[in-house]
C-alpha cells in the first residue's frame, strides 16, 4: 500500500492567543495521520507565545512581521512540504475528520484542483449552526441559484476510512465565483503544485484576498464541493466581519472598509473575467450586470462616505456597463442633496433590506428564531 500523501495545514494568527490552543488541537485530532500543522505568527503583541508553548514539537513555527494575512499565508505555503494544503483560521476549529474526507476524495477524482465543504457556524451563545453555507450565506437565495445550476456534474462518494456516503458536485464554476462568494474558503483542500499556475495570495489587499485566490483557482481547474460540513467557523466579538459590523455602519472607516471589499470584487472580475476576451465574449451580459452592480455599490458607499467626486465616477462606470441603463441614474439627485438628508436615507434602507430579507427568507427566520432561543436558555443557566 502506498504511503498516504502529507497534507500541510497552514493556520495564520494575529493576536488570537485565547482561541489558538483550540484551532490547533483541532489539527493535530484529524483522523488523518500524515499531517503538518504550520502556524504563522503575524507579529502578534499578545501571549500567544505562550499559547504554543504545548504545541512546540508537534507544529511548525514561523514569526513575521504584522503585513497581514495574506503575507503570512504566503509564508506557510511556501514553507509547506505537503502533497496537499488547507488553511485553518486561529479562532475556528475542523471538525475530525475533514482532512480525511477530502484527501480520499481528490486522490480518486486528479482532474479536481480543489475540493471544498460544507461547514458548521457557532456562536458565543453556543448555538450551532451545522449546515452554515445553506442558511447563512445569502447568495443562493438572492442570486436564485441551486447547485444542480453551478455544478454540471453529481454523485455520490463512499470514504471508505470513515464509513461514509457523501453527496459530491464537481464543475467550471469560475463564473459563478465571479458574481459572488459562494465558496466558503476556509474549507479549502489543494494540490500545492498548482500554486506554479495560480501563484500565491495578493498581499496588497486587507480584506477579501482568499476570494480573489479562489478566483484564481477556478479559472484554471475544475473543483469540487462535498455536502457535508468539516470546518466550523466561530462568530464572536472578535471576528474581523464582526469589528467592522458592531461599528456605526455609517462611520467613515466602516464604510471605506465595505469600498475596500468591493475594490477586491471589482479587480477580480477586471483581471480575470473582463480582460480575457474570449470569456467575457461568451459571457458579455453576465459579466456587464455583475460589473455594474459592483459600481453601482461602490458609488453608492462613496455617496454614504462624503466623495460625491468618486461616486459620480463609478455611478457613471455602471451606467455604461448597464443593460438597464435608466436604474443607474436614479441616485443623480443624491449629488444636489444636503448630506444629512442622504445619511437618513441610507439608514432606513440599511434596515428595510436587511429586515426585509430576513422576513422573506424561511431559513434565515429558522436561524434567527433558533439563535435567540438558544441565547435565551444559555441566559437562564449562566445568568
Amino acid at each position: 500500500m502506498s504511503p498516504r500523501p502529507l497534507v500541510s495545514i497552514i493556520i495564520p494568527t494575529y493576536n488570537r492567543a485565547k482561541f489558538l490552543p483550540t484551532a490547533i488541537q483541532s489539527a493535530l485530532q484529524q483522523s488523518y495521520p500524515n499531517i503538518e500543522v504550520i502556524v504563522i505568527d503575524d507579529g502578534s503583541t499578545d501571549n500567544t507565545k505562550m499559547a504554543l508553548e504545548p504545541f512546540k514539537d508537534k507544529i511548525r513555527y514561523f514569526a513575521t512581521e504584522h503585513k497581514g494575512t495574506a503575507h503570512a499565508r504566503n509564508v506557510g505555503m511556501k514553507a509547506a512540504t505537503g502533497k496537499y494544503i488547507a488553511f485553518l483560521d486561529s479562532d475556528d476549529t475542523y471538525l475530525p475528520n475533514k482532512i480525511e474526507i477530502q484527501v480520499s476524495f481528490i486522490e480518486e477524482h486528479p482532474e479536481v484542483g480543489m475540493v471544498y465543504t460544507e461547514f458548521s457556524g457557532s456562536y458565543e451563545n453556543r448555538y450551532v449552526d451545522e449546515f452554515h453555507l445553506r442558511t447563512y450565506h445569502r447568495i443562493y437565495e438572492f442570486e436564485g441559484w441551486t447547485y444542480d445550476d453551478i455544478f454540471e456534474k453529481k454523485g455520490m462518494f463512499n470514504c471508505k476510512l470513515i464509513n461514509k456516503s457523501i453527496q459530491y458536485y464537481i464543475g467550471d464554476v469560475f463564473k459563478y465565483t465571479l458574481m459572488n462568494t459562494f465558496v466558503p474558503t476556509n474549507t479549502i483542500l489543494f494540490p500545492k503544485k498548482i500554486l506554479k499556475k495560480v501563484g500565491y495570495q495578493n498581499e496588497k489587499y486587507r480584506f477579501g484576498q482568499e476570494y480573489e485566490f479562489v478566483v484564481r483557482i477556478c479559472k484554471y481547474y475544475k473543483v469540487a464541493f462535498l455536502n457535508i460540513p468539516t470546518y466550523i467557523i466561530l462568530h464572536h466579538s472578535g471576528n474581523v466581519s464582526q469589528v467592522h459590523s458592531q461599528r456605526r455602519y455609517n462611520s467613515k472607516e466602516n464604510i471605506y472598509c465595505k469600498i475596500e471589499d468591493e475594490m477586491v470584487m471589482l479587480n477580480s472580475v477586471l483581471d480575470w473575467g473582463y480582460s480575457d476576451d474570449e470569456f467575457y465574449n461568451n459571457n458579455r451580459k453576465m459579466i456587464d450586470l455583475r460589473l455594474s452592480d459592483i459600481y453601482n455599490k461602490i458609488g453608492i458607499f462613496y455617496i454614504q462616505y462624503g466623495d460625491k467626486k468618486k461616486s459620480k465616477e463609478y455611478l457613471t462606470k455602471s451606467y455604461l456597463h448597464s443593460h438597464l441603463k435608466s436604474r443607474t441614474w436614479k441616485f443623480n439627485w443624491f449629488f444636489y442633496t444636503p448630506r444629512i438628508i442622504t445619511i437618513f436615507i441610507f439608514r432606513f434602507s440599511y434596515f428595510y433590506q436587511n429586515w426585509i430579507f430576513i422576513l422573506s427568507s424561511k431559513s434565515q427566520r429558522k436561524r434567527l428564531l433558533m439563535k435567540w432561543k438558544t441565547k435565551f436558555k444559555m441566559d437562564k443557566i449562566f445568568n
